[in-house]
């Protein structure tokens, strides 16, 4: 097999699990406030791989209303951007029937940290590349991260029972029904006994092999293993835990844990696993999913190969192309107003809305992509940006509520506007620049791993610089990552934008 290209899945795609049906693995990432939500991604050879949907894709599945983001502060004077939604999905096949396993995060009101609960939920498909997911099979049980293990019949589920001690939890579920069959049993309290999630369970030489993240995921992320003979425990952790981790070395791929073990068809097993591409204090990207070799011998235990990846300017990872939807890689936040948005390839109509970008709860008038790459270019143009009407509209790199950064024109004070925010870090920043515009205003980000630039181009003539940041203005300890689009901010009427493009090399 040729060699793969780290990160296989770029951009903000944390959290992955993976299968094998009928010779075409398939992928899952957790999403959390974005809409549509749990992207798949599917590849013949681990090599190319294609977004071909969203296995949350109507509105009427579930809501993403509470996807709000805690600013949770630590004892070291540092804070955790926290955002809820869905969390840590697990994919696996089963009897013809693609199942995936998610908890979707609710915050409270209060949007302070504590203040949340989660559902778990089961989504199914007997044609994963259709795109027709059902509507979730809800069971109750408070936690995160579930993962499923079928057997002779039965479904168990393993998960996470969150504060304050993080332990895994196993339980056999009615799959139709979602409804437990038998109590919740503690079988595993973890080798560090800090942060144990993601459980996966592998049944290998008459073994259960239990695999769980621990140690948060941030800079002391790692995957752990323990055993037992029966999926019920006893289960004895491995000596020479942890099974994997970046923590305490020089590697560019950093905060590596909550992964998923597979076989190829050759019977060849593989990981994948979350990890940020980590040089100089910026993991502009957030999480992303790698892929690295896995040594299993019989009746032992695994290793696990380090994950690589090019830390210079030149070769990227490829940007992923949807199919059969051209809809795949858009991407609005919450719960979002379908009915807003007009996309015909490019072009983007957006009836303005007064939510603003800051809004910690509301669907804001946003719509975009996943950034990809880390070194490239995202552009649209504006049209007919009419004086009497009082709307801001632009293109912006979005991560949550507390941080973004926007270039915009103002309809009616005719002036270009940008507008810095991080919330986390106390960084504010707005700028204006008094801008006739009579028929189209262009915006342009341009991106590296280091820097950003803001620039605009009104009616086709020179382009002009805005501001230039660093981008460890946007890294920070936080679950989401990049997303790049156009917005629309004010009076109700009809915005159009043209030839948006994002990660133009």
């Amino acid at each position: 097999m040729a060699a793969h290209l780290n990160p296989i899945i770029p951009g903000f795609s944390p959290d992955p699990s993976i299968c094998l049906i009928d010779g075409t693995f398939f992928l899952v990432n957790s999403s959390f406030h974005l809409f549509p939500g749990l992207p798949i991604y599917m590849s013949d050879d681990l090599i190319s791989w294609t977004h071909i949907g969203n296995a949350v894709n109507r509105p009427s599945q579930l809501s993403l209303g509470r996807a709000t983001t805690f600013l949770a502060p630590w004892d070291d004077g540092t804070t955790m951007a926290a955002t809820g939604g869905l969390y840590a999905p697990t994919i696996r096949h089963h009897n013809g029937i693609t199942y995936i396993i998610c908890t979707n995060v609710i915050h409270g009101h209060s949007n302070l940290p504590g203040d949340e609960r989660s559902e778990q939920f089961i989504l199914h498909t007997t044609d994963i590349r259709s795109g027709s997911w059902s509507d979730p099979v809800i069971f109750d049980f408070p936690g995160i991260d579930p993962s499923l293990f079928f057997e002779d019949g039965h479904t168990y589920v393993q998960l996470c029972k969150t504060g304050p001690e993080f332990h895994i939890y196993n339980v056999e579920i009615d799959i139709e029904t979602g409804k437990m069959i038998t109590e919740p049993a503690l079988i595993w309290e973890g080798w560090k006994r800090g942060y144990t999630e993601g459980p996966h369970i592998y049944k290998k030489d008459e073994w259960y092999y239990l695999m769980c993240a621990e140690g948060g995921t941030f800079r002391f992320h790692m995957l752990s293993m323990a055993r037992s003979k029966s999926i019920w425990g006893p289960y004895e952790h491995y000596d020479n835990n942890p099974l994997y981790t970046a923590s305490g070395t020089d590697r560019y791929v950093q905060n590596t844990g909550h992964g998923d073990l597979f076989q190829d068809e050759a019977g060849v097993w593989w990981a994948v696993l979350l990890g940020v591409r980590f040089k100089e204090g910026r993991s502009i990207m957030g999480r992303e999913t790698f892929l690295t070799e896995v040594t299993w011998p019989d009746n032992e235990w695994p290793t696990i190969e380090p994950p690589t990846a090019d830390s210079s300017p030149g070769p990227q990872p490829l940007l992923l192309e949807s199919e059969g939807s051209h809809t795949a890689p858009w991407v609005y936040v919450r719960h979002a107003k379908l009915d807003l948005y007009q996309i015909r390839g490019k072009n983007i109509t957006l009836q303005a809305d007064a939510v603003d970008l800051t809004s910690p709860d509301e669907s804001i008038p946003f719509v975009g992509q996943r950034q990809r790459r880390l070194h490239g270019t995202a552009k649209t143009t504006l049209f007919n940006p009419h004086a009497s009407t009082s709307v801001r509209a632009g293109l912006c790199l979005y991560k949550d509520e507390h941080r973004f950064l926007a270039i915009s024109y103002d309809f009616h004070l005719q002036q270009v506007d940008f507008r810095g925010l991080n919330q986390v870090k106390s960084f504010s920043r707005h700028e204006n620049h008094a801008v006739s515009c009579e028929d189209s205003m262009s915006f342009r980000i341009d991106y590296t791993e280091a820097s950003l630039e803001f620039s605009f181009q009104a009616d086709r003539g020179n382009w002009e610089s805005v501001s230039a940041l660093d981008t460890a203005i946007l890294t920070d300890y936080d679950f989401t990552g990049p997303v790049i689009g156009v917005f629309a901010i004010g009076d109700n009427v009809e915005v159009e934008f043209g030839a948006f493009e994002i990660d133009i090399v």
